[in-house]
């Protein structure tokens, strides 16, 4: 049987729960599955700006980072500024999840890149090569990553935050980190924050363990974060999504059983 840990928020776990029990069920394999977050998010008040003068003001391009800077900026929005319209610019989204949850809450379309879901995919669109005098908005969490917005300014935009949630540490219990210990041979993750806590909580003793199971990550750069000698079993998904992600667990699952 296959034992596999999913490093993602309970809600968000849910349906790549679901598909790997039904892509384990097609072919035959037995598979038992559990979601932990080593991150708390919760909702952030940006100190440094007026969420009714984002929405008022006038903005080329926007982006939201994820489905919870999604959220949490329509949680902010109906409750402070709930007569205040969504800015009409054009909006953008790193992958196909975030940019259906960022559509619902501006009522307008969202562009994302087609294969390859990253930072690096989105911009690399022909939309973002030409921003120069141009002013951008990007939702994120609170210290969020700064790659988006450096190459938006290099190319000659203005560009400004909104941060409406933050990430608080979650991290597993002595019990729990040994029951993963015994149990766990595969380990789904498509968060940098997810990965970091979870590799700062892990004790050094355990290295061995991670270093056997076989890794599912969204992105080249999750599988560089990884220490050295845990990612000998690794695959990419082409990104965050379940479906990619189930994709990537079945080509690993395929390549262990060419090995045997």
């Amino acid at each position: 049987m296959k034992r596999i840990l999913i490093l993602r928020p309970e809600a968000q776990a849910t349906e790549l729960q679901q598909l790997v029990q039904e892509h384990a069920l097609s072919h035959g394999v037995r598979v038992a599955s559990e979601s932990a977050s080593m991150l708390e998010i919760k909702g952030y008040d940006d100190p440094s700006r007026s969420l009714a003068d984002t929405l008022r003001a006038k903005w080329d391009g926007a982006m939201m980072v994820s489905v919870n800077a999604a959220n949490y900026f329509a949680e902010q929005a109906h409750a402070w500024a709930p007569n205040l319209a969504m800015p009409r610019c054009r909006w953008f989204a790193v992958g196909p999840v975030s940019a259906a949850a960022i559509a619902r809450v501006v009522a307008r379309p969202v562009v994302c890149p087609w294969r390859e879901h990253n930072s690096d995919a989105l911009l690399a669109l022909p939309e973002l090569q030409q921003v120069s005098g141009q002013r951008w908005l990007i939702v994120r969490g609170r210290s969020g990553r700064e790659l988006f917005a450096d190459t938006l300014r290099a190319r000659g935009a203005q560009v400004e935050y909104l941060e409406v949630y933050e990430r608080v540490a979650n991290p597993p219990t002595a019990a729990q980190m040994a029951k993963w210990q015994q149990n766990i041979d595969t380990i789904m993750v498509s968060s940098a924050e997810q990965l970091g806590a979870f590799l700062a909580a892990v004790p050094a003793a355990s290295l061995d363990w991670l270093a056997n199971c076989t890794w599912i990550v969204a992105s080249h750069r999750l599988q560089q974060l990884l220490p050295s000698g845990i990612g000998k079993h690794v695959m990419i998904a082409d990104s965050a999504a379940s479906f990619a992600m189930v994709d990537a667990w079945q080509r690993a699952m395929q390549v262990e059983k060419d090995h045997l």
